[in-house]
């Protein structure tokens, strides 16, 4: 059959719905800023974004957009028969479901789990829809790219780039293993950082920012770089290379996208159009390829695709070398965490 979409949700931002969506069987929507049941609003963003705004103080003036858009797509784009995806992290699983109610609203406090409004900035998750769970695995069972997706700081959102990977996952009817504590608890360290590190990306270098980061991440990395963004406009934002006038090859030109989905084929295309044959391209985004840009790339020996679980990694292994600013930017610490790589330490 063909494919549902795939949704993304998340039960507050310490798990406060976690009894609804589990106990209740309903998915939960926070945004009391919209004041009450929405059933009634036009179908259109416009006309929730406005009763956002008549709710909202002028501080939220510029999250208007995202949260009605939000609450928007709960109502009136998802679907009965849509799956659902829940990241839980106090067991570092996730859960999916298939959406089979419509939209309801139960008012804070009414009803049995209501959750009231509190000192929290008033989340009541009075927006629902009825939910069947199907399954249960271990972050482990995907790829960082897919966990990667779901690092998205929305409370709902669409899963586009790695839903094939969740449908095959999920309906194929993996079983989750059980692994030992101390594997557990170095994922989820591991995890952790990774979700930090994909947050402080998107949160702090959106757009130009991201530039002198990739420049001080390649100085870090031994190379001579500097971002272009100032003194040009062709498509090249780093150029990167080791000797010390820049004219030895290969010298590395650089475009960088902090994007959350796919790049096409089309961006890379164009991109590789102003490499040199002599010179060595390399395209590094936030998010990820589709499979004909990867396709394009691999016969192609002087570009390079780099994805966004490759340049956190990166920024891992240099971090140490990076400029102090950066590092107060993503501030991280050496901790020491068990040894489970199965090598024995007595000679």
């Amino acid at each position: 059959m063909d494919q549902a979409r795939v949704w993304a949700i998340r039960a507050g931002s310490a798990g406060q719905a976690d009894h609804i969506f589990l106990d209740q069987q309903q998915i939960a929507l926070s945004c009391v800023e919209v004041g009450g049941d929405v059933s009634a609003l036009p179908a259109s963003r416009g006309a929730f974004k406005d009763a956002f705004n008549r709710g909202a103080g002028e501080d939220q003036a510029s999250s208007a957009p995202a949260l009605a858009g939000q609450v928007y797509r709960f109502v009136h784009e998802m679907r009965i028969g849509h799956r659902v995806l829940y990241p839980r992290k106090s067991d570092r699983t996730l859960r999916w479901g298939e959406i089979v109610g419509p939209y309801v609203y139960e008012a804070p406090g009414s009803g049995e789990g209501g959750v009231e409004r509190g000192a929290d900035g008033g989340a009541d998750f009075a927006h629902r829809r009825a939910v069947r769970w199907i399954g249960r695995l271990s972050r482990d069972d995907f790829t960082q790219g897919a966990l990667y997706e779901l690092g998205a700081t929305l409370s709902l959102f669409e899963v586009r780039s790695f839903a094939a990977e969740f449908w095959r996952r999920f309906e194929a009817g993996h079983e989750q293993a059980e692994d030992e504590p101390e594997e557990n608890a170095v994922r989820d360290i591991a995890e952790t950082t990774n979700d930090f590190i994909a947050r402080k990306l998107r949160t702090q270098f959106k757009g130009f920012p991201m530039e002198p980061l990739i420049a001080d991440l390649f100085r870090a990395m031994g190379y001579r770089a500097h971002a272009t963004r100032k003194t040009r406009d062709d498509g090249i934002d780093v150029i990167a290379h080791r000797d010390e006038l820049g004219i030895e090859p290969p010298i590395l030109k650089i475009q960088v996208k902090a994007h959350d989905g796919n790049i096409g084929a089309d961006p890379v295309k164009a991109f590789y159009a102003m490499i040199q044959d002599r010179d060595v391209g390399v395209f590094i985004t936030t998010g990820g390829y589709s499979a004909s840009a990867v396709d394009f790339a691999r016969t192609r020996g002087n570009l390079k695709l780099m994805n966004g679980v490759e340049l956190i990694g990166l920024i891992q292994k240099y971090y140490d070398a990076l400029d102090p600013r950066r590092r107060r930017q993503i501030p991280l610490r050496r901790v020491l965490v068990p040894d489970v790589s199965g090598a024995d330490g007595d000679e």
